[in-house]
């Protein structure tokens, strides 16, 4: 028959030991993940050489000031409308296909240009807008401006569907 245990001798590292395993399993850790490492130490190199981590730090001892900053400017009048509007805006950009809005950009921008050359130019009387409406730059700029004219009533009748 066998005996009954009665003293189970349970062993305890002592604190020595206990450090000496947490140093193998950081060594372990970096041993795997040595590359990962590398690359880590290069950006915060390039951080700390750019003034990146000197930004952080200071905003990190001055965290409380900063805050106080923070929630003062929040607190001014109409504050929550500008952020209401900014949230707006960055979903409206969310919509746009970047092709689209890259083209319209670049026909805004040669318009531009093309408002300032003509500052040299002689004014244009009635006779000369008539010819430049046939012209078939001015005709496709004037349909575009129409149809973003209609879109732009279709969404308005549609807000106004939703409000009432």
């Amino acid at each position: 028959m066998a005996k009954a245990i009665t003293n189970i001798e349970r062993y305890i590292p002592t604190p020595e030991e206990e450090k000496q395993k947490a140093i193998q399993q950081v060594l372990e850790a970096v041993s795997e993940n040595h590359q990962a490492l590398i690359t880590l130490l290069d950006i915060v190199k390039e951080l700390q050489e750019i003034g990146v981590l000197d930004i952080v730090q200071g905003a990190l001892k001055n965290r409380h000031d900063i805050g106080v900053i923070a929630v003062s400017q929040l607190n001014q009048p109409g504050m929550h409308r500008i952020m209401k509007n900014g949230m707006n805006a960055l979903q409206f950009l969310g919509k746009l296909e970047p092709g689209k809005l890259q083209n319209i950009l670049n026909a805004v921008d040669h318009g531009i240009v093309r408002l300032t050359d003509t500052k040299s130019e002689k004014p244009m009387g009635l006779m000369g807008m008539g010819r430049a409406m046939m012209e078939p730059n001015v005709t496709l700029a004037l349909g575009s401006m129409i149809n973003f004219l209609r879109g732009m009533g279709e969404g308005m009748q549609e807000a106004e569907k939703h409000v009432h």
